[in-house]
């Protein structure tokens, strides 16, 4: 390890961890296929997301991927940067939004504002929601029951960026925003998406996971610890510590566009990321 590199999570602190994946390709696509047909395919592929129609393909490795996050380099602030720094094996390597939009292919720009006037006069969301805060799994619910040709596909296209661009957890609220840009598909094709989904990207890079410290024990065997993260006694998701005075954890969240780092790595980075799993 360079010894001049400070990491956020020294090797220390390091531990196991499952990620979640929250760009649903492999379900939204199959959802996709299955609900267009071979004509709508045709179109969705002449569209800004066209050719991610295959990102399924990829396998995501989530121990690679929690691997290289507890290498990233300390002293960053996400909101200046065009990119996070990781320490993979002696070298550091930067994921930035020259790489993000290489990998992506996603329009990159200044991102618009999109004004959805008052939400009861946004006509996808009158015509096939209940409710005025659409979830996620509420929009993929009303892609699948719409009948309505072309606004199958224009549902498609919000789906498909909530889900698989913008990897948003599917119990929280989509942009109401995106039901009245995807009425212009023009415009909706023009919309900077690379930017969007880099800065939800790297937002979820800097701020997961969240540090990992055992906790100390006194004399008598009675854990009185501190979290360094929380600076709480670890426990764990029913309020116990586990008995070994550790705190229990089931994984962290990642969103975004995750592949795109994912294949960054694979491509560039992928002999210094096993290396970290073999010392």
């Amino acid at each position: 390890m360079g010894s001049n590199v400070e990491l956020v999570w020294p090797e220390a602190e390091a531990y196991s961890s499952r990620v979640n994946n929250c760009s649903h390709a492999n379900s939204s696509l199959a959802a996709l296929r299955a609900k267009l047909s071979a004509e709508q395919l045709e179109q969705f592929k002449t569209s800004c997301f066209g050719h991610l129609l295959n990102i399924d393909k990829i396998q995501f490795s989530r121990q690679i991927v929690h691997g290289a996050v507890l290498h990233r380099v300390a002293g960053q602030g996400v909101k200046d940067l065009d990119g996070l720094s990781f320490l993979l094996g002696c070298d550091v390597a930067q994921f930035t939004r020259q790489d993000f939009c290489l990998i992506t292919g996603l329009r990159f720009g200044e991102v618009p504002e999109v004004s959805s006037g008052e939400s009861d006069g946004i006509r996808l969301r009158e015509r096939y929601f209940i409710d005025e805060g659409i979830t996620c799994n509420a929009l993929e619910e009303a892609f699948l029951r719409c009948t309505e040709e072309d606004d199958i596909y224009k549902l498609a296209l919000v789906y498909f960026a909530e889900l698989v661009v913008l990897g948003r957890d599917k119990h929280l609220n989509i942009n109401l925003n995106y039901l009245t840009l995807v009425e212009d598909l023009d415009a909706f094709n023009r919309y900077p998406w690379g930017s969007v989904s880099f800065d939800k990207t790297q937002d979820s890079l800097f701020s997961a996971p969240t540090k990992y410290v055992k906790s100390f024990e006194n004399e008598d065997g009675r854990g009185k610890g501190k979290s360094k993260a929380t600076g709480t006694s670890r426990r764990n998701e029913k309020g116990k510590k586990d008995k070994h005075g550790e705190a229990q954890r089931s994984g962290w969240s990642f969103k975004g566009f995750t592949y795109a780092f994912q294949v960054h790595g694979n491509n560039v980075h992928v002999s210094y990321v096993l290396f970290i799993f073999k010392t």
